[in-house]
């Protein structure tokens, strides 16, 4: 294993943190997930500053190499990261610096905070989580459209209220998530277009002096335009509010859905049956099979919702700059993406392996009044009768008679 010791950014400090002090400190646990976002956006701002005539070729190839032998150890398995660094920024320029020197090593960090540092690695993760959160969505909805294709013909009750309304298909209800996991997509790719946006370049919180070029670590990073505000690009966590709240708004089709099939799989119901792949069974009943992955799908949903509460606390207090309380929006943002992807996979599954069962819902649409609605409709359209509620009776409406007036005492 690969470790090192010792903070880069304590130097000016007279005492080290206390091991309680720097494990509470510490954002490396978190900063996992970004390390090689974080070795893209170095990578990217130094060849823009040789570019720029700021760092020299030779160290550029230096800083360079060390990087992606830093890559290579981690993919590897090699990297280990102690609670003594502040973040995984701070253990990559040590470690740069430990391969090449500080003279070249020490240019790494030319023009650049760990504020906007950081904010240009979790955009760069967090985009590629949008595409990736896309890409099961639009799974999901093959699953139900390749569904709803074998029941065109499949009948069933429709409800309002809980209780029998009109007589549909199944592929009509599965139509109506579609639709509604579409919108979701649509938000994802919108949301998208505001995250994909380059902070890199704003130093701490007022820019910097040193001669960059922002539009071209944008070109080579990929991103669609600049956060054009310094403040803005290092303090702002709008867009991280925004990823949540689209993907509580998609948990909440997920769980409408599972709790449709939770119901329709009783043996009340009996509409449907989980896949013994997605179902669990009880540890004393041995009649019970138990739709418990809907179940988890359902529950996870207020996991979401608390993630998105969780950044909207965090953030209504922070004044304007950046301050260490916006280093705890990460958690809630990986556990939130996290969640949403596992669960359009599961429910992926149970939808493409559901078994439904046509005969059971026939029967009940054959023992309903739910037609009733058509039948009215067809008075109206073929004698012309008034589609009305009936009204009141006379004597509750008074007859036209003077109502009755209240007695004294």
């Amino acid at each position: 294993m690969v470790s090192l010791t010792g903070s880069l950014f304590r130097s000016r400090l007279d005492k080290r943190f206390d091991d309680r002090t720097a494990r509470f400190h510490t954002s490396v646990v978190e900063d996992l997930r970004i390390f090689e976002d974080d070795i893209d956006g170095t990578e990217a701002h130094d060849i823009m500053l040789h570019e720029q005539g700021v760092i020299p070729l030779e160290a550029l190839k230096l800083i360079l190499s060390a990087l992606e032998e830093i890559r290579g150890e981690w993919r590897r398995g090699e990297v280990e990261i102690g609670a003594e660094f502040e973040d995984i920024h701070e253990y990559i320029e040590a470690r740069v610096i430990k391969k090449i020197g500080i003279e070249a090593g020490g240019m790494l960090h030319t023009g650049r905070s760990r504020n906007d540092q950081v904010m240009v690695d979790v955009r760069l993760r967090v985009r590629d989580e949008i595409l990736e959160m896309g890409e099961r969505v639009l799974d999901f909805v093959e699953a139900l459209l390749e569904k709803a294709d074998r029941h065109r013909e499949t009948v069933m009750i429709l409800y309002t209220h809980g209780q029998h309304a009109q007589i549909g298909t199944f592929a009509h209800y599965l139509m109506a998530y579609a639709d509604a996991l579409l919108r979701d997509f649509q938000r994802l790719m919108d949301c998208y277009g505001r995250v994909n946006r380059n902070p890199l370049g704003s130093g701490p919180v007022g820019g910097t002096s040193i001669n960059i070029d922002r539009g071209r670590t944008t070109e080579l990073l990929g991103f669609d335009g600049l956060v054009e505000n310094s403040i803005d690009a290092t303090s702002g966590r709008d867009w991280a509010i925004e990823t949540a709240s689209v993907s509580a708004i998609l948990m909440s089709h997920l769980s409408r859905v599972a709790a449709d099939l939770i119901e329709w799989s009783t043996a009340e119901f009996g509409y449907v049956e989980v896949a013994d792949e997605y179902s669990s069974s009880s540890s004393i009943m041995p009649q019970k099979k138990n739709p418990s992955t809907l179940e988890l799908i359902r529950g996870k949903t207020g996991e979401v919702y608390g993630a998105l509460m969780e950044l909207l606390t965090m953030v209504k207090g922070v004044p304007s700059g950046y301050y260490q309380d916006l280093q705890g929006t990460k958690p809630p943002l990986w556990r939130c993406l996290d969640t949403v992807k596992t669960c359009l996979e599961v429910m992926t599954g149970i939808i493409s392996t559901l078994k439904v069962r046509e005969g059971r819902m026939r029967e009940a649409v054959e023992g309903s009044l739910a037609i009733a609605l058509d039948v009215a409709e067809g008075l109206v359209a073929e004698k012309g009768l008034p589609l009305a509620r009936r009204g009141p009776r006379e004597e509750d409406a008074g007859g036209g008679r003077e109502p009755p007036r209240p007695q004294a005492g």
